[in-house]
């Protein structure tokens, strides 16, 4: 769903395996302080989950 919102509306993004990742699984765990996928980082913020409304504010698609 994110990676699909996230091309619709021509945003370039990184996503990274954590289940394949241990580099990436530890960064999220202990920077960003989740478990949870999908884990969304924009500039200083963390979205936990797909929530469309605060990416839509945070990227300023509205």
């Amino acid at each position: 769903m994110v990676k699909e919102f996230l091309s619709q509306h021509n945003v370039e993004f990184t996503q990274y395996n954590v289940a394949e990742n241990a580099e990436a699984r530890d960064e999220m765990i202990e920077k960003y302080d989740s478990m949870s996928t999908p884990t969304i980082i924009i500039g200083d913020q963390v979205i936990t989950g797909f929530d469309p409304d605060q990416l839509t504010k945070l990227l300023n698609l509205a």
